[in-house]
């Protein structure tokens, strides 16, 4: 099972100081930096937190999904039973099918459950994140960010990453201490839903 994707876009920009920017006119460089928001949310103790929270559920969810495709599979095995009547046969058939229907309406329910809390978790994390991204890189004097991406961003110089220090920052940070939308700032993107997420329970099996 993979962690769970995070994404603050493919650029965080960051605005420098009226002091650190310069005169007006004046030639400037912006200093640019890359930070690895996947291995922030692996490694940083929030986002182990957060993977923990889903796997739980998600573990969970794939229990129920195993019970109740086993019930059916024994009723369909009880069904093909020679010893039944036919007419007990036809009433076992009905509750066959009952059930079924109603692993589907759960399996959908659930699905749909666990895809919006996940949403709102990857979203408190995000919170929590872009501020300490923006301040790590105002410190450093950063003005631009990019998001590593592997096969693609190759950093020669380990200074330019900033995925130590913003997990370091990450775990100082109290328990519960996670800013509000408003406090996170722009650049912080709404998260996309994750492509390495959990995998939900599959359908309930047929005849």
């Amino acid at each position: 099972m993979q962690f769970i994707s995070f994404a603050l876009g493919a650029a965080f920009v960051v605005a420098l100081p009226a002091s650190s920017a310069g005169q007006v006119g004046a030639t400037t460089q912006v200093k640019i930096a890359v930070i690895d928001i996947d291995r922030v949310a692996q490694e940083s103790n929030p986002g182990k937190e957060l993977f923990e929270k889903l796997r739980v559920e998600n573990d969970q969810l794939a229990a129920e999904r195993i019970r109740r495709e086993q019930e059916i599979r024994d009723l369909q095995a009880k069904a093909a039973s020679d010893v039944l009547s036919q007419d007990a046969q036809a009433r076992l058939q009905r509750e066959i099918e009952r059930k079924r229907t109603d692993a589907q309406r759960w399996l959908e329910d659930a699905q749909r459950d666990f895809q919006d809390k996940q949403q709102k978790e990857e979203a408190a994390f995000q919170a929590k994140l872009g501020p300490i991204v923006e301040a790590v890189a105002r410190e450093a004097g950063i003005g631009l960010i990019l998001r590593a991406t592997p096969g693609l961003t190759f950093v020669l110089d380990p200074s330019l990453d900033l995925t130590p220090l913003v997990i370091q920052r990450l775990n100082s940070e109290p328990a519960g201490g996670a800013a509000s939308p408003t406090e996170a700032g722009a650049g912080a993107e709404t998260p996309p839903p994750p492509s390495d997420s959990p995998p939900p329970p599959s359908e309930p099996p047929q005849n």
